[in-house]
C-alpha cells in the first residue's frame, strides 16, 4: 500500500477538501471522498480518454462504480448539499423526486451503479435484474438510456435438476457489477457483470462474466467469459471430483483491483448439492488470462452480498460453511485474503477464523460468511489500519489486515446481538465528530435500553488495542444495508437506510432520526443499499428506482 497516499487522502478527509486523487480523474466536482486505501487501489484504473470514441473522463469523485462506493465497501459518501440542517427541515427537507420516473422491468437484487459519463456522454444509473437484463437509466428524468437492455443470455428458471439442485429462490443476475473508469476503444467505461445462464431445460448450464460499454451495451471484445469452464479445468487440477456447475451461485459484489476483477462464489439457498467457496480472478486486459481459488472444504460459501474488501492488495473474502462433521479446519469459517490471479498464502498472516468455528458456527449453521467485512482506519489506535468482520451469530471482530491472526488471531471482539441467526446484511464505515463508527443491521441487537432489530452504530475508539462498543441503534424491520453521508468527510454524518420502503436518516453521533422520507419505493429485497449521487440518495426496488433529494 502507498502509505504516503493514504496519509494524504486521511488527512484531506479530516480539512473537508478532496484527496489527491491519481491519474486523470476530475477531483474538482463535488463526490465521494476516497479514503487512501481506496485511491491507492483505483490508481492504475483512473480515468484516462483513449480511443476514437468520444467519451470524456470518468469522475471518479461523483461517480459510483462498485458496492460501497469504495474498495474498502465502507460506505461512506461527501454530499455536501446533505447537512443535518438541510436534511431535516421542515419546510421542504428530503422528499422522494417525483420528477425521476425510473422504472424496469423484472427484479433486482443488487445495489444501483452510477457513472457520470454514460450514454452519450451523460450521467447514468445501471440496474440489473435476474431476467438476466442490465438497463442504463438516465439521471434526469429516469428514461432508458440504452434502446434496450443488454441480456446476457437465457435466464434460468432453476438452479438445476431434482437429484442435483432443483429450483431455488433466486438466479440470473444477482451480484452487484463494478464499473472500470478507464475508457475503452470506444471512449467510454466499461461495466462487469456476473450472472447465470440457462439451458433448454430452464436449468443452469454455465455462469459467465460479460464486460460492456457504458455507452451503449455494446460486449468489448474477447468477452464474456465461461466461468464454469474455467471452475471445472480448476477442480480437475485440484482433486475435487464433484463440481456441478448448477450448484455454484454468484450474490457476491464484484471487485476490480489493480487491473484484476475478482468474482465470488457460493451455493443456493437450501445449500443444495456438492460445491465449494471459489474466487475467479480475470485480467480486464487480457481476459483469457485467468485464475481460480476454491476453498479446501465443501459447502465453503463467499456468498455475501456486500462483496470483498481491498487494500489494493487482492481482496479479502469471509467464507461459510453448510457441511457438519469435519474435524479439522480447512477454509470453513474464515476471513481469507487472496492476491493476484486467485491465490491464496495459507499463513496465518492471510487467514483468521475463530476457535469456535466448528462446534458452534459449523454446527449450528451461524455462518462467518453470512456479511461482508468492512476495511476502516482508526488515527490514534494500534493498528490504524482495521478489518471489521461479523458472524450469524453476533460475534463482531476487529483484525488486523496486515496480519489476520490465523485462529482466533483478533484484535478485539464483541458480542452485538443474541446468539443465532441474527446478522446477515453488508457492513460500512464512516468517521463523525465522535469518532469512528462500523454500521449494520441487525436483529436482537444488544443496543441501548433493551434487544431489538435495529441498525447498530459500533464505536471504534483510538487505543492499544482498540475496545469496540455499541453506540447506538436505530430501529428498523427490513433486511437492510446502511451507507453514511458527509458533508465534508467528518462533518454531518447521517446513516441513511431504508425502512418499508422509506427513507430514514438518523444522526450518525447519536442515531437520533433526522429525517423520514415517505415515497413507498415498493420492494426493496435483501441487503440492498442505497448510493449517495449529487445531493440525492438512490435506491433500486423491483421494477423501479427511487430517488430522494432535499427540496
Amino acid at each position: 500500500m502507498n502509505r504516503s497516499l493514504f496519509f494524504w487522502g486521511r488527512l484531506a478527509l479530516f480539512l473537508g477538501v478532496s484527496p489527491l486523487v491519481p491519474c486523470c480523474s476530475n477531483s474538482s466536482r463535488a463526490g465521494g471522498a476516497l479514503s487512501g486505501w481506496d485511491a491507492a487501489v483505483g490508481g492504475d484504473t483512473g480515468a484516462t480518454k483513449s480511443g476514437s470514441g468520444g467519451g470524456a473522463p470518468v469522475d471518479i469523485n461523483v461517480s459510483v462504480l462498485e458496492r460501497n462506493k469504495h474498495p474498502s465497501r465502507d460506505g461512506n459518501y461527501l454530499q455536501p448539499l446533505l447537512t443535518k440542517a438541510n436534511v431535516g427541515a421542515k419546510t421542504g427537507g428530503m422528499a422522494l423526486d417525483a420528477g425521476f420516473n425510473a422504472t424496469f422491468t423484472g427484479s433486482t437484487w443488487a445495489s444501483p451503479l452510477y457513472v457520470d459519463q454514460g450514454p452519450g456522454g451523460k450521467g447514468a444509473y445501471f440496474i440489473v435484474t435476474n431476467d438476466n437484463d442490465v438497463f442504463a437509466i438516465d439521471e434526469t428524468d429516469g428514461h432508458l438510456a440504452w434502446p434496450k437492455p443488454f441480456n446476457i443470455g437465457p435466464a434460468p428458471q432453476s438452479a438445476g435438476p431434482p437429484g442435483h439442485c432443483g429450483p431455488s429462490y433466486h438466479v440470473g443476475i444477482l451480484s452487484t457489477p463494478v464499473i472500470d473508469p478507464k475508457l475503452g476503444p470506444d471512449g467510454f467505461a466499461t461495466i462487469y457483470v456476473a450472472g447465470a445462464i440457462g439451458n433448454a431445460n430452464g436449468y443452469i448450464d454455465r455462469h459467465e462474466v460479460h464486460a460492456l460499454s457504458v455507452n451503449d451495451g455494446t460486449e468489448r471484445k474477447g468477452w464474456p467469459i465461461n466461468v464454469s469452464a474455467i471452475q471445472a479445468a480448476a477442480s480437475i487440477a485440484a482433486g475435487i471430483t464433484n463440481f456441478h456447475a448448477e450448484a455454484s451461485n454468484q450474490r457476491s459484489a464484484l471487485s476490480l483491483v489493480n487491473g484484476l476483477l475478482y468474482v465470488a462464489y457460493g451455493g443456493h439457498v437450501g445449500d443444495c448439492d456438492t460445491y465449494h467457496g471459489w474466487v475467479v480472478a480475470i485480467d480486464v486486459a487480457n481476459p483469457s488470462k485467468t485464475g481460480a481459488w476454491a476453498t479446501a472444504g465443501q459447502g465453503e460459501a463467499i456468498w455475501a452480498a456486500g462483496g470483498m474488501a481491498s487494500d489494493g492488495n487482492g481482496v479479502i473474502a469471509v467464507t461459510s460453511n453448510s457441511t457438519t462433521g469435519i474435524t479439522t479446519h480447512a477454509d470453513s469459517e474464515e476471513v481469507v485474503r487472496v492476491t493476484g490471479m486467485a491465490t491464496v498464502n495459507r499463513s496465518s498472516a492471510n487467514i483468521f477464523y475463530p476457535g469456535d468455528w466448528r462446534d458452534h458456527l459449523d454446527a449450528r449453521d451461524l455462518d462467518f460468511g453470512s456479511s461482508s467485512p468492512v476495511l476502516l482506519s482508526v488515527p490514534g489506535a494500534a493498528p490504524t489500519n482495521l478489518l471489521a468482520a461479523v458472524t450469524k451469530a453476533g460475534t463482531f471482530y476487529l483484525l488486523d489486515p496486515a496480519n489476520l491472526g490465523g485462529m482466533d488471531g483478533y484484535i478485539a471482539k464483541l458480542m452485538i446481538a443474541d446468539d443465532g441467526m441474527q446478522i446477515r446484511t453488508t457492513l460500512a464505515a464512516y468517521t463523525s465528530t465522535s469518532g469512528a463508527h462500523v454500521i449494520l443491521e441487525a436483529t436482537a441487537a444488544h443496543c441501548p435500553g433493551g434487544t431489538r432489530q435495529a441498525i447498530v452504530s459500533i464505536s471504534v475508539p483510538p487505543g492499544a488495542p482498540p475496545v469496540p462498543a455499541v453506540a447506538w441503534c436505530a430501529p428498523t424491520q427490513d433486511n437492510v444495508a446502511p451507507i453514511a453521508t458527509t458533508s465534508d468527510g467528518k462533518n454531518d454524518a447521517i446513516v441513511w437506510f431504508i425502512n418499508h420502503g422509506n427513507l430514514i436518516g438518523v444522526d450518525g453521533d447519536t442515531g437520533m432520526p433526522i429525517v423520514t422520507a415517505t415515497g413507498q419505493c415498493g420492494v426493496i429485497n435483501e441487503w440492498i443499499s442505497p448510493i449517495a449521487v449529487k445531493g440525492h440518495i438512490v435506491v433500486s426496488s423491483n421494477g423501479k428506482l427511487c430517488s430522494w433529494s432535499v427540496h
